[in-house]
């Protein structure tokens, strides 16, 4: 505990003497406050994370500022990193979108609308196994869980929707509930609605 708390006083005072300075100099280094704002936070996180590397007395500040350009230079190179994507990504044309179905038909509408219904994490966990095809262990991954958790999670969130799904289709008189998907929605909702036909 005193241990802890040494190093508790030892990074107030840290943080105490170089705040401002490190404000300043990654305020006229980076562009928009927001940048700022997010490398100084790395700054000091670094600084606590480190705080055994961190040298005594004055030689703490110029270890403070190189720490805050090295921050810069990441941040920087990230910001390149997004805006390369960002222009990629703007030249590659959208075939389709998954968001919502646009074509009015209504057993897709039907298969949105129970995924609507769900809580998050069941509505989540069901995506990506059916509709971004990852395995349980995949997803796993995906939601920082154990493997055994995603199974479940997916066990419990199919058995939701085929219930929620099956009760909506008794309840509307929606023409084409419960037929064949016309051509172009299949693809959108083929295996949601598969769940919902399973026994």
């Amino acid at each position: 505990m005193a241990r802890d708390e040494e190093r508790r006083l030892r990074f107030d005072a840290l943080f105490r003497e170089n705040i401002t300075g490190v404000a300043s100099y990654c305020g006229w280094r980076l562009r928009s406050s927001g940048d700022e704002q997010d490398a100084v936070a790395e700054v000091f996180m670094t600084a606590w994370r480190r705080l055994d590397d961190v040298p005594e007395g004055e030689a703490a500040r110029p270890w403070i500022y190189a720490t805050a350009r090295r921050v810069m230079a990441n941040q920087v190179r990230a910001n390149a990193r997004r805006a390369r994507l960002h222009e990629k990504l703007s030249a590659v044309p959208v075939v389709e979108s998954r968001g919502e179905p646009n074509n009015g038909d209504p057993a897709a509408e039907l298969v949105y609308e129970v995924l609507h219904c769900l809580k998050p994490l069941d509505r989540e966990v069901l995506l990506l196994a059916e509709w971004e095809g990852l395995s349980p262990v995949e997803i796993a991954v995906v939601m920082h869980c154990p493997a055994v958790t995603a199974r479940g999670r997916l066990h419990r969130a199919r058995r939701r929707f085929r219930s929620a799904y099956h009760e909506s289709q008794a309840h509307t008189d929606a023409p084409g509930a419960g037929h064949e998907l016309p051509d172009g929605t299949a693809h959108l909702i083929q295996s949601p609605r598969q769940i919902a036909s399973q026994k």
